[in-house]
Formats: structure tokens, sequence, C-alpha cells
């Protein structure tokens, strides 16, 4: 049963960026829901972005489950799923002839990122991201709502929070390299984890309140695929990341690491076991919550 104590001044909700890690997220705001946590606002990057603008929309964590669940289940993400698949998984993990088909991909994707400034239009991302988004203003929310991307030109977070809310969440998911950056004003924005994996900042300028954080990155534990100089690339990526969120983390007064392990950021498939990772990580963080 829910507990019928309530956080009586409402938490402030950052909810990190990781791809299909990012899943995670609608664990724990199943369980902020049960527990009656008040949520005063809410700030998202990359996978926290998309999940937390839908939450500021639909208002029901339920609801942001069933329309993840449908756009996994439905013919474009099939499509779209395979190509970021053969960008992400670890040909160690599969049989003998995907790894062909894995490393043929990876080659044609690698040649294509080598030639042009992505491999992936920003327009493609739009297409994905309409199954889960609505084209509404940020004004049109229920819920307060910010998310972060990085500004290529300064070199520096940039908090969108007004204006339309689909191109926002597009340039904070657009990763750099695999989908082209997003030109807003005089910006050219890309995913908000280069600067802010974990918004924090951005969720405290919103309002007062207690600050929780979600931490969905990968388990820094081993070497993973490391065949190629990209994939040398990324590790050495995940390491800095993981420096730079400890630093982001230390002023939230709450942080909820779900487990997820090695999953890879295109790992959507497991969507069941990242929301439970969120579930049970948030029932281990109500105390500190509601305390």
């Amino acid at each position: 049963m829910s507990s019928i104590r309530r956080s009586p001044k409402g938490i402030l909700l950052a909810l990190g960026g990781g791809g299909a890690r990012g899943l995670a997220h609608i664990g724990v705001l199943k369980i902020l829901e049960r527990e009656n946590v008040k949520i005063k606002g809410v700030a998202g990057t990359s996978m926290g972005a998309v999940i937390g603008a839908m939450y500021a929309h639909y208002r029901d964590s339920l609801e942001v489950e069933e329309v993840v669940r449908k756009f996994l289940s439905s013919q474009f993400h099939e499509k779209f799923g395979k190509m970021f698949f053969l960008l992400s998984e670890n040909p160690l993990l599969l049989r003998e002839p995907e790894k062909t088909v894995t490393r043929l991909g990876k080659r044609y994707l690698y040649m294509k990122a080598a030639s042009t400034r992505a491999v992936f239009s920003h327009k493609f991302l739009a297409e994905a991201f309409q199954h889960l988004i609505p084209d509404i203003h940020f004004s049109d929310l229920k819920l307060p709502f910010a998310c972060v991307a990085a500004d290529l030109k300064t070199g520096r977070e940039v908090i969108l929070r007004e204006g339309r809310l689909l191109p926002a969440v597009i340039a904070s998911s657009s990763i750099p390299g695999f989908v082209e950056p997003v030109a807003v004003g005089s910006h050219l924005l890309v995913d908000g984890s280069a600067t802010s994996t974990v918004p924090v900042d951005a969720a405290r300028e919103m309002s007062s309140g207690k600050m929780i954080a979600v931490d969905v990155s990968m388990d820094l534990n081993g070497e993973g695929d490391l065949e190629t100089a990209f994939d040398v690339a990324i590790r050495a990526g995940e390491i800095t990341a993981h420096y730079l969120i400890d630093s982001q983390l230390s002023s939230a007064d709450v942080v909820i690491h779900p487990k997820v392990g090695r999953t890879t950021w295109a790992n959507f498939d497991r969507l069941d076991e990242m929301i439970r990772a969120g579930e049970i990580a948030a029932r281990r963080a109500i105390p500190g919550i509601l305390g």
C-alpha cells in the first residue's frame, strides 16, 4: 500500500541522460506517485528530457509507460531501434551471424560519420519523438519543465524552458556525431550530457524545494567492447562523464541510482528491466525523500 505521508513542500526532480537506461525514470516516477510525493518541477537531459517532458504533459507515470510501450512495439521503432543497435551493441554478446551483420553495419555508419556532420538527421529523431511527445509549448504543460542542451559554439549549458517543446527535447537528445546539431536562435545545440548529464542546476533554478537527482549512468566497471578506435573513444567518454556526474550530484539532497549495469543506450528491449530497476532504487530512497 502507498504511504499516506507526503513531502510537505514538494520536490524538484532532475532526470539524467542515458538512452535506454533512462527508461528507469518511469519506475522512479511510479514510486513517487504511489508514495504521494509532490513534484514541483522536473528538469531533464537527453532521455531524461524525453521522459520528463512526457510526465510534465501527461502527469501520470502509467500513461507515460503505456505510450512508451506502444512506441517500442511500433513498426517505426523496429527500424529506428535497429539503426541505433548497430552503433551500440557489444559484438561479444552476439552469435556469429549477428556479429558479421553488426560489424558491417557499423563500418557503413562509421564511414558516413567520417564524411558528414552526423549519422542521422535530427528530423529522424523528430519523427521518433512525435510518437511520444505532442507538439505543444512549454506553457501548455501541466508541470513546470526544463531541459538542458549544450551549445557547440560557446561550450556552455543552455536551459530550454519556453517556446515549442518538441524542438527543445530533440536538441537535448541530439547525441554529438550521431544526430546532427539543432540550430536554435544563435545556438547550435547537442545532447545536454556534454555539460549536465544530470541537470541538478537547471532543476534548482525552477523553484525552491528538496532536490532529487536520478542518475542512470552505466556501471563503470568492465572495459566493454574495445575493438575500434571509436569504441575506445566512447569508453574514455564514459570515464570522463563518471567524474563530471559525481560533481553534479554532490549538490543534490537525495540521489537515486537505479542499477542499470552495462545496459547500452540503445537496449530499448529492456523496458521492463529498467522500470523495475527504477522502482527498486526509488523505494530505497523514499525515507530520505520524505524525511
